[in-house]
């Protein structure tokens, strides 16, 4: 009994709440372009799938 009451209550509990999706969140960075020896970067930040960089800053030799 016992059994197939927690059975009913587990399908139940799928059909009322969504199921959990992970997703990552990262920083990195990008190269924007070398120039003379001189290297741009950017850092970059995805998270939850919506990604977004921050200004090119000198970022040493090429």
């Amino acid at each position: 009994m016992t059994d197939s009451l927690l059975r009913f209550a587990d399908r139940m509990l799928e059909r009322l709440v969504p199921k959990a999706t992970a997703k990552a969140d990262s920083t990195y960075w990008v190269t924007c372009y070398c120039s003379g020896g001189t290297k741009w970067i950017k850092r970059c930040h995805n998270i939850n799938g919506t990604t977004s960089c921050e200004p090119c800053i000198l970022g040493g030799g090429c």
